[in-house]
């Protein structure tokens, strides 16, 4: 049983990894952290889909609750990617991360959200459980019936009105959980909501601008509402709920495994002014630092993997984003923006990265509009959708050398004068994350 002291979530990510590949194939491990403000999306989702990255690199105000050990408090938040499948989820002080490490053959998928559910209901959240996406929901969902109230019937009453049914309780969604697989060992992640203060800003993070623009490969994430497990609870427990609900689970661990109850004792007791490994003949608890990180090359090297661009960004699988219906995605569009031209289109596809495609045009000509599309691209072509930060500059550039053609002397310069390259600079900023 392993804890981290750290709240950097490329430090959690690669000490879990690591865990993942150098245990014994035979071993079980739990391991629990507790990240600063960021966004963490699946190994195969697309980050301009999934998450608002304007909003990412722009936050401030974050609220901190004062959980999460060595926490960065200047109210912003990161964007990661994991090495495991699934979808996006916001992780914050308030937040609990289990991670379980078990032989493949044992493993399936339940198995440890069951575990967690039943650390849950020892803190009083009687109402939980696993659905059937492998989510643990608190709550009651919206399509099941209630239980009618049962009233004995009198000599009187026999045509009395039933009484009411009870307003059925919407299940909210309070832990979501990933995998990764190999031929011998099997890793399941997961977070738990206990008090997180962001809970209202949740869906802000996790909602692109883009999205009714964007056609995408991989996989999407599954909308759902969220709730804080303290919303079930007395208040007079929440300053002591994460550390009670992370004794919990290392009790629910132990029973589950049949673990040495000295080591349970070390696990529970271990503490960030002792932060020191105890070990036995089959086990080992203790807590994990952003040192132990430091002193071991692989986590190093899997720490740079995750902070590196290319993993964040050319990762994500083929997309295309287009203002206007297309063959490929038919979808009506919403209006991009009033100050624009209604000739107006924007059109990328994007493959590892890297634009290969594109159309940006303001002329409802289409000739003059094809040949600005034509100047546009030679600024684009091949260059990482990432590092352009400066749409402005793009469209400056492209007007300059549609200018220097004379068979088109309408192109951009006076059909689409400054303050309209502004505008659309400004609203693919908004959309694309800049």
């Amino acid at each position: 049983i392993y804890q981290s002291l750290s709240s950097d979530p490329f430090v959690n990510l690669s000490l879990e990894n690591f865990l993942y590949e150098h245990s014994p194939p035979d071993s079980k491990i739990l391991f629990l952290y507790i990240n600063r403000p960021c966004v963490v999306i699946g190994r195969n989702q697309n980050p301009w889909l999934e998450t608002n990255l304007r909003l990412l690199r722009s936050s401030t105000g974050l609220e901190n609750n004062g959980e999460g050990g060595n926490t960065v408090n200047d109210g912003s938040a990161l964007f990661v990617r994991r090495r495991s499948g699934g979808g996006s989820v916001f992780h914050d002080e308030g937040n609990l991360n289990f991670c379980v490490i078990c032989p493949k053959p044992i493993f399936h998928r339940d198995k440890h959200a069951e575990l967690v559910v039943r650390a849950l209901k020892n803190v009083g959240a009687l109402r939980t459980r696993v659905n059937e996406r492998h989510d643990i929901v608190l709550g009651q969902d919206a399509q099941e019936e209630p239980s009618p109230l049962v009233v004995k019937a009198g000599p009187s009453d026999q045509d009395a009105e039933s009484p009411p049914l009870e307003k059925p309780v919407r299940a909210v969604k309070i832990s979501g959980s990933a995998y990764k697989l190999s031929r011998f060992r099997a890793l399941h992640h997961g977070t738990c909501l206990i008090d997180s203060p962001n809970l209202g800003q949740i869906g802000l993070f996790l909602r692109s601008p883009a999205r009714p623009y964007i056609k995408a490969r991989g996989v999407e994430s599954v909308r759902s509402p969220v709730g804080n497990i303290s919303s079930a609870l007395d208040e007079s427990v929440r300053p002591f709920l994460m550390q009670q609900i992370i004794g919990e689970i290392m009790e629910e661990f132990a029973l589950l495994y049949n673990l040495d109850r000295n080591a349970l004792r070390k696990a529970q007791r271990a503490h960030a002014n002792d932060p020191e490994l105890s070990s036995g003949d089959d086990w080992v608890t203790g807590i994990l630092t952003d040192e132990d990180a430091r002193n071991e090359p692989e986590v190093c090297k899997g720490i740079q993997e995750l902070h590196s661009l290319e993993w964040k960004y050319k990762q994500c699988p083929q997309f295309t984003f287009s203002t206007h219906p297309t063959e490929e995605d038919p979808r009506p569009r919403p209006e991009i923006s009033p100050a624009l031209s209604p000739s107006t289109k924007a059109f990328f596809r994007v493959k590892s990265g890297l634009i290969i495609e594109s159309h940006i045009s303001t002329s409802p000509d289409p000739d003059t509009a094809q040949y600005e599309a034509n100047c546009v691209h030679k600024i684009l072509h091949n260059r990482p959708l990432h590092e352009i930060w400066d749409w402005a500059s793009v469209l400056s550039s492209a007007s300059a050398l549609a200018s220097q053609e004379s068979a088109h002397p309408g192109a951009f310069a006076s059909k689409a004068p400054d303050n309209e390259l502004s505008s659309l600079a400004k609203w693919l900023e908004s959309q694309l994350g800049h």
